[in-house]
């Protein structure tokens, strides 16, 4: 489908109730960093964030870290848009004291126990029993928590990059606001979904500028000691020596892990779109990937 025709059938899957309720929702998170007071309460020592840009390997990495009972990652849970990030942390540690285990996120932990398969689902819907130690490192993976690098100096971030091709490709396959160039419409990415609307209304332009909004923010921030990047490309020809990597930064020693992990397709970019993407994308160099 091209870009054309989605625009239509977004216009009109718009008009439905579920999707009105959708939006409402939406809508109703109240968490935007600019409007947050500083200096914010850092998560625990034992904490982590897991961030990137939307397709480039936070769902896969955050599967990767359910490592009962020592390491658990939570998938982008609800309360992340609703609550500053100390008391988030502090809300979900709460819940393994008084449960001995967590449902919040939406990864489906009971497929990944069982069969190794990376599946997401409704909040609260794919929990299974496991159990998680007293020193649990807990991590929590929200894409858009990038926003965060600034704000939160001692707070250990795991930041997944990947080449622009395949990332500007996998928004356009993917559907949603993604193939619109935007995020969710919440309020903590109102700002910068209006800035890229005001920008274009191209949304082959506005995948690009997604890619280079996010990563222009992240860069400055790749060499600091708080900070792990992890190229996706790795995960097929250096897995090892990224869970080295990972363990030593977490202070952990990982596993093999559950998840299983298969190499996608090539992106299928055509020539325009690759054009597109050389003469628009400025952060590709400083990412390290060649255009």
């Amino acid at each position: 489908m091209n870009d054309f025709l989605f625009r239509a059938s977004r216009a009109v899957r718009d008009l439905s109730p579920a999707s009105r309720r959708w939006r409402r929702f939406l809508r109703s998170l109240p968490v935007d960093p600019d409007n947050l007071s500083l200096p914010l309460a850092e998560p625990g020592e034992r904490d982590f964030i897991l961030c990137g840009a939307p397709r480039t390997g936070t769902t896969l990495l955050s599967a990767m870290l359910v490592q009962p009972p020592t390491v658990y990652t939570v998938m982008e849970p609800w309360d992340g848009m609703r609550l500053p990030p100390g008391e988030l942390f502090a809300g979900l540690r709460s819940s393994i004291r008084a449960e001995g285990t967590l449902t919040a996120g939406k990864l489906d932990t009971a497929a990944l126990l069982h069969s190794g398969e990376v599946q997401w689902t409704r909040e609260g819907h794919g929990g299974a029993p496991v159990e998680l130690a007293d020193d649990l490192v807990l991590g929590v993976k929200w894409p858009v928590f990038w926003r965060y690098l600034p704000h939160l100096p001692n707070t250990r971030f795991i930041v997944t990059l990947r080449h622009p091709y395949e990332v500007i490709a996998s928004f356009r396959k993917h559907g949603g606001r993604l193939r619109m160039g935007l995020e969710y419409d919440t309020a903590f990415n109102r700002r910068m979904n209006a800035q890229l609307q005001r920008a274009t209304s191209s949304l082959a332009r506005r995948r690009v500028l997604l890619f280079d909004y996010i990563h222009e923010r992240i860069v400055p921030f790749l060499s600091r000691p708080n900070v792990l990047a992890v190229r996706y490309e790795r995960w097929f020809s250096e897995a090892d020596s990224i869970r080295a990597e990972i363990s030593a930064f977490l202070g952990v020693e990982l596993r093999e892990g559950l998840a299983k992990i298969r190499r996608p397709a090539p992106s299928d970019l055509s020539a325009r779109e690759r054009d597109l993407i050389r003469s628009e994308c400025g952060t590709a160099a400083a990412l390290g990937y060649t255009l």
